[in-house]
C-alpha cells in the first residue's frame, strides 16, 4: 500500500528574464477522442512477474523507428527562436513558416524563472508543432532551445524532489530513480506536450520520453504494455491530436494543493494521479487517488 505521508519536493529555478506570453488567434482542433473515453473495470495492477520482465513489450505497442544517428539530435541545436524556426522549417519544409515561427515564439518569451510555466510554454510549442504535422523528436529539439535563456538537452520530472520519472534502459518501463536528477544517461528526459498546444495547460496532456535514438523514443508514459487493465507505466504511442493514443497516455494537469511551481498529473483513463511506491526500479503508476506533486528541472 502506498504510504499517504508525503515530503513535497521544491523546485529547482533558474534566474532570467520573466515575461508573459498570452496565446490567442490560433485555431485550434478540437479535442480528439481517445482510448481514454473507456475506463477499465478494476484498478488491476502488473503481476510481480510483469513488474519484474526486462522484456520488451508487445510488438503492437513499439512507435515507429528512431531517427538515425546521422539525425537532428546530434547537430547544434537551437538556442533562439529563430533557431528553432530555421531547424523545424529544415526537417518539416510542407509546414508553413509563419507557422513554426508562431510555436517557437512561445518558449522562446516564456519565463524561464519559474520551471513549471516554462514547461507548458514547451508543451504548448511542442504539441502546436506536432498537429500542424512536425514530427515529434523535431518539435521537441526545436522548442527546447528556443528560448536562450535556457536552452536545454534533458526536462526531468521528480516527486519528493528524488523520486524520478525514468525509462530504464530506454524502456518500455517507467520506473522510479531514487537518486534525483541525473546526467549519467538521458533515460530521464521526459516533456510534457499539450496535445492541443494550449499555453495554460488545460486541456489533455500527455509525458513523451524524449531521449533520441531508442525504440521508445518520442513514445508517451501509460498503461503497461498498453494493456488498459494495468494501471502500471510504460511507454506507448503517443498518438495525435487527431486520435490514436495508447491506453492511459491522456493526463490532466494541475497545480492545486502543491508547493508554486510544482504540478500533479491527473490519469483520464484510471481517475487517478500519477505516483510511485517509493521504491528504486519500481513501477510508477496512474491510478493513486491522492495528489503527488511534481517538480521539474531542466539540465544540458
Amino acid at each position: 500500500m502506498r504510504q499517504n505521508n508525503r515530503i513535497m519536493g521544491r523546485m529547482c529555478a533558474a534566474a532570467a528574464l520573466a515575461i508573459t506570453v498570452t496565446v490567442c488567434g490560433v485555431p485550434a482542433l478540437a479535442p480528439a477522442a481517445s482510448a481514454d473515453a473507456a475506463v477499465a473495470s478494476a484498478a488491476t495492477r502488473s503481476t510481480p512477474a510483469a513488474l519484474a520482465d526486462a522484456a520488451v513489450a508487445s510488438a503492437a505497442t513499439r512507435s515507429a523507428a528512431p531517427l538515425s544517428p546521422q539525425g537532428p539530435e546530434t547537430r547544434q541545436g537551437p538556442d533562439s527562436a529563430a533557431s528553432c524556426v530555421a531547424f523545424v522549417a529544415a526537417y518539416s519544409p510542407a509546414t508553413p513558416t509563419a507557422t513554426i515561427q508562431f510555436w517557437c515564439n512561445i518558449p522562446a518569451v516564456a519565463s524561464t524563472v519559474n520551471h513549471y510555466l516554462f514547461a507548458l510554454a514547451v508543451a504548448a510549442c511542442v504539441g502546436g508543432l506536432v498537429k500542424n504535422g512536425v514530427a515529434r523528436g523535431i518539435a521537441a529539439v526545436g522548442c527546447n532551445g528556443a528560448n536562450a535563456h535556457l536552452p536545454f538537452t534533458e526536462e526531468q520530472w521528480c516527486d519528493y524532489n528524488t523520486h524520478c520519472l525514468n525509462a530504464w534502459g530506454g524502456g518500455p518501463w517507467v520506473n522510479d530513480y531514487t537518486g534525483g536528477v541525473e546526467t549519467r544517461d538521458p533515460y530521464q528526459n521526459f516533456i510534457v506536450v499539450n496535445e492541443n498546444g494550449n499555453a495554460n495547460g488545460s486541456g489533455y496532456s500527455q509525458i513523451m520520453f524524449a531521449a533520441a535514438g531508442n525504440s521508445w523514443s518520442y513514445d508517451c508514459i501509460g498503461d503497461a504494455y498498453n494493456n488498459p487493465g494495468y494501471a502500471d507505466t510504460s511507454l506507448d504511442g503517443c498518438g495525435s491530436a487527431s486520435g490514436g493514443q495508447g491506453w492511459g497516455t491522456n493526463m490532466t494537469v494541475g497545480t492545486s494543493g502543491c508547493p508554486s511551481g510544482e504540478a500533479w498529473f491527473y490519469d483520464a483513463h484510471w481517475g487517478g494521479y500519477l505516483a510511485g511506491d517509493g521504491a528504486n526500479g519500481s513501477h510508477f503508476y496512474l491510478n493513486d487517488q491522492s495528489k503527488v506533486c511534481f517538480s521539474v528541472t531542466y539540465v544540458s
